[in-house]
Parts: C-alpha cells; structure tokens; sequence
C-alpha cells in the first residue's frame, strides 16, 4: 500500500491529523469531483429530461451493485438509505412483532440500536434485554452471556459488528450459532464495520445489515444502505408509505402491495450526486484492498495502543489485541473533561478525535492514510493532556 499516494488523493490529511472516520471519513478528491460532476450535469440539462432521469436511475442501479458486492449479497437485496439509523428502523418498525417479544443487545451500544429498540416497547410491547459488557469483552464471554440471555420469548438478537464506543469486534459469526436453529432474527449495526474490515453477509449469515456510506467507505453524508435477506423481504411492512409500496392502484381505493420487492421501503427522490459518490467511495475503498486496510488499521492502532499503555493516569478501554481488536482506539484520562480534552487536542495540535459518553473516553480512528508519525503525535499530545 503506498500510503504517501494515497494521502495525496485526501485533502483533508494535509494541514491536520484526522483521526475521526469513525464519525465521517474524509472523502478521496475522486469523490468529491464525481458529486460535482453529476450536480452539473443535472443543473446543466435539467433535472426532471429523460436523459437525466433515465442517467439517476442507472446510477442507483450501479451503486446498489457496488454495496452487493462489498458485502457478498444480491442486488436485489439492498435498499440505498440516507444513513445507518434509517435502515435499523425500518426494519425494527416493519417486522411482526408480539407483546412479550425480547430483543437482546448490549450496553455498548450507540443511541441508533438502543432508543429504537427502547421505543418497540412503547409502541409493540417489545421488551429489550441490555447485557452488561466490559469494554474489551473477551469473545468467549460474550458467547456465554448471549446463551445465557437467550429464552423462549428471544425474538432478535441486535448489536453493531463493531462497537463504536470501544472498538471490541462483535463475535457475530458466534452469536448466529447460538441463535439461528431457535428462529431468532439477527441484525447487525455495519457503521464501523463497513470499509474497515472484509464483509461477507453470506458467512456470517444474518437477516439484516446496515451500513452508513460516509464512514470507513469515505463517502458523502445522506448515504447508505440496508441489507434484507431475500426471504425476509416479505415480512418487513413499509412504515412510511411512497410510491412503491404498490405494485398498482387506482382512484377507487384499490391497490396491490408490494411484498416482495424490496423497493417497497422506499418513499420519494433520492439524491444521485449523492450516490454517485457514495458508489465512488466503494470503488475507491476497494481497490485499496478491505483485507489491507483492515491489516493497517490494526497495525496503527496496536502502535498507539503501544504509544499509550505506559502513560500514567491513561486507560485503554479497547481490547488490546487479539479477534476483538479493531483500528479503534478507546482511552480515557484520570479527572479528564474528555470533550474538553477533544476540543484541546484540536486547537493545540490540529489532531481531530472525538469524545464518547459511555464508557466515558476519548476515542481514535486509525485508518489506512494515517501515519505512524500521527500516532506518534498523538501520544505526545496525550502526554500533554496528562501534565496539565
């Protein structure tokens, strides 16, 4: 991987150290002059002329095969979203839920997995289960309490691949096991999985996945995606109600659902700059090499891990090595106001990370086009932090 080459192609690295894909990824120039190109061309020839229209259709078709392939699934099985917490909620809000239903997921989580399932019990009588994890939970733990949570009432299992809060890789091929002969649904948070580590929906064998485009895939915001296994499709009703929804109507209060077809989900016009973009990320994120980036990462992230371990007064709350481990890196620094300590970073050293609540820290994002030289720096800012 030629690193310098590559930071060439991303303005963002250079007058700053960026440390925060896990938030938003810097978009390569490559995708940002594809945004550009297709907004010109729409406002250039008009936005509603067949040429366009017919040319935003395409462009929908081809991104929807570029998430197919990044994720080793059928296009016919991927909805484009505007984000990760869109796809959760359709299909949280679509599924047939019954009263006494339990989803299990974990206290880790972010906000988008918890509130939504949190909000089932209010509206389907849907009671949520919330395992207590250690931020760097040895696998093999999390297998015994998922087995142990699992009842007869256990209707979903619902955690993120990778938890954003500390980096600790979900043992989600494990948890499937446990779960798939019992009929329970499994779906997976993608946000920091997607661009950071190779995807294969069809080993890992969940119901539903979804994935934010402007993250570790270094495409624009608004973007997305939702993977519904095929045959799952038909049990996902559409909560909010567009043109698809139908396969025909007339003026008379006829109409013919759409169930099978996962464009039912969909509700108006969508964004193809955005797309397009968004398509232009996949492309580029792939022809890096996702096994590469993941290989990088993890080598970053182990060195900062290393950088920090010795600093008195500084907790590393992510697993330290091993299948958990990540190009996340969570810590935390004794009597710290960490969204202070963020704020401080980036005034004082222009080095761009982000604070979390819950387990409260600071959190780096170690990505392909970081540098050894960043960690570094972010070591001796820390060290800094720690002083004062």
């Amino acid at each position: 991987m030629d690193v310098a080459a590559l930071r060439k192609q991303m303005p963002t690295t250079h007058d700053m150290t960026y440390l925060n894909t896990g938030w938003a990824g810097p978009s390569p120039v490559s995708v940002v002059e594809t945004i550009k190109e297709r907004l010109e061309y729409e406002s250039y020839n008009g936005p509603t002329t067949p040429e366009v229209m017919d040319s935003g259709k395409l462009i929908d078709l081809q991104t929807q095969e570029a998430v197919a392939g990044l994720l080793n699934v059928s296009a016919d099985e991927i909805l484009l979203t505007a984000n990760t917490t869109t796809g959760l909620n359709n299909v949280l809000n679509g599924l047939p839920w019954r009263e006494g239903d339990e989803i299990i997921t974990c206290s880790l989580e972010h906000a988008s997995i918890l509130l939504p399932s949190y909000h089932l019990r209010e509206s389907r009588g849907v009671v949520t289960r919330v395992l207590q994890l250690a931020p760097g939970e040895p696998h093999d733990s999390i297998l015994s309490k998922v087995e142990a949570a699992l009842t007869e009432r256990t209707r979903m299992v619902f955690f993120s691949h990778i938890e954003y809060s500390t980096g600790l890789r979900m043992p989600v091929e494990g948890i499937r096991a446990l779960t798939k002969d019992r009929g329970i649904w499994m779906l997976i948070d993608g946000a920091q999985a997607a661009g950071h580590i190779p995807l294969d929906l069809r080993a890992i064998d969940c119901d539903f996945y979804s994935i934010p485009g402007q993250k570790w895939l270094l495409g624009p915001d608004e973007t997305g995606a939702l993977y519904v296994r095929q045959s799952m499709i038909p049990e996902i009703q559409p909560v909010d109600i567009g043109y698809d929804t139908a396969l025909e109507y007339d003026r008379e209060g006829d109409y013919v659902p759409n169930r099978d077809n996962i464009e039912k989900l969909l509700v108006s016009t969508a964004s193809a700059p955005l797309h397009a973009g968004f398509r232009e990320g996949i492309r580029f994120v792939r022809e890096v090499g996702v096994a590469a980036i993941e290989s990088r990462n993890i080598s970053l992230a182990t060195a900062l891990k290393a950088g920090l371990a010795p600093l008195s007064g500084v907790t590393i709350q992510s697993p330290l090595d091993g299948p958990g481990a990540t190009g996340l890196v969570a810590f935390s620094i004794d009597g710290a106001d960490h969204e202070e300590a963020c704020l401080e970073l980036w005034r004082s050293n222009r080095i761009m990370v982000r604070n979390i609540a819950y387990p409260d820290g600071l959190r780096a994002s170690l990505d392909f086009f970081n540098t050894e030289d960043e960690v570094a720096a972010l070591v001796d800012a820390v060290k800094g932090l720690v002083k004062g």
